[in-house]
């Protein structure tokens, strides 16, 4: 007997900006043959910042070389795809709700790649989102979503026009200060390190996002990095703990 799957009316506002997702696909390298607006216009800006800010270097960054070193390789190679849903109006929960079913989207599109790539990234836009939800839609979703994204191997970006995010190697660069809201994801990569563990995160989510860490790149550390990041979550821990036992 086939099992009936029922869509309760809480799933349909989700299923439906998933059929968006699944219909507005397309590579980066492909968004001059979207005629629908106004998914074309928010392509064409969201690439135009890309290219613009994203593949090249900047003064403030505090390192040489782009700002993303890998975004350029990644549109190149067709690696690169955008998606939007209407996010207009849309209640937080449900909001949330879509962004939680991706990461199986991701799956399966590195599946369905004739070769390979780790420089898959899945850049998404959410549509009709004003300038005072950009917090709450963008920053807290990403503070909401993060720690699932790393349980899934995934690292999660969070962009938006007015991002107050400093960036890794300098705290007066805003590398997430976008044209557009959108969000990328991306495969999690040895040099996430830099991007977890940070002193104004709780430490029950440092010690979360370290175990994440290791356990999908601790096969492709060096042993002495891997024993170095091994010390911090030991270390970590026995913080947490201390903390609580202090709490008492």
């Amino acid at each position: 007997m086939n099992e009936q799957i029922l869509i309760t009316p809480a799933a349909e506002p989700v299923s439906h900006a998933l059929a968006q997702i699944e219909r507005s696909l397309c590579m980066s390298t492909e968004i001059d043959a979207r005629a629908d607006e106004p998914l074309s216009s928010t392509y064409a800006t969201g690439l135009s910042w890309i290219r613009r800010f994203i593949m090249q270097p900047h003064p403030n960054l505090g390192r040489k070389g782009a700002v993303c070193p890998f975004a350029k390789p990644a549109h190149d190679e067709h690696a690169l795809m955008f998606c939007a849903f209407d996010a207009m109006d849309m209640p937080f929960a449900t909001y949330i709700d879509t962004l939680m079913r991706l990461p199986s989207l991701f799956e399966r599109l590195a599946k369905q790649r004739r070769e390979p790539s780790d420089l898959l990234s899945l850049a998404i836009f959410p549509l009709g989102l004003r300038a005072d939800a950009y917090y709450k839609f963008i920053d807290c979703a990403h503070g909401i979503l993060k720690p699932f994204y790393m349980e899934c191997g995934l690292m999660l970006g969070e962009f938006h026009p007015a991002s107050t995010v400093r960036g890794a190697h300098s705290p007066t660069f805003r590398p997430m200060r976008a044209d557009v809201p959108l969000f990328v994801i991306r495969a999690m990569a040895l040099h996430d390190i830099l991007f977890i563990d940070g002193e104004s995160t709780p430490l029950s989510m440092r010690v979360h996002e370290l175990e994440c860490y290791l356990r999908w790149n601790a096969h492709r550390l060096p042993a002495s990095e891997g024993e170095f990041i091994r010390s911090r979550l030991a270390q970590r821990k026995a913080q947490l703990v201390g903390g609580e036992v202090a709490a008492v």
